[in-house]
């Protein structure tokens, strides 16, 4: 059975959703994660915001690139970004 429309705008906007809370936890252990990985505080705050950034703009520049392309090549050029 196919998914409506409408369902798709929901759970496109749920994992959006998702994926910009995620700065938000991160912020609560930020100190802790610096910590850990050897910089400073204002680094890791920096590269908090970078990933904002990059999602804010690289989102919808990967949407309107890969628009007109097929599903098995979208989801055949996504793998291969993961691995390559």
């Amino acid at each position: 059975m196919a998914m409506s429309n409408t369902w798709k705008i929901y759970m496109l906007t749920l994992i959006s959703f998702l994926v910009g809370m995620s700065q938000f936890v991160i912020s609560g252990i930020l100190d802790e994660v610096a910590n850990s990985v050897g910089v400073s505080l204002s680094a890791a705050g920096q590269l908090i915001t970078v990933f904002a950034l990059a999602t804010a703009i690289g989102t919808p520049v990967v949407m309107v690139t890969t628009a007109k392309m097929g599903r098995r090549k979208q989801l055949l050029l996504a793998l291969y970004g993961c691995n390559g």
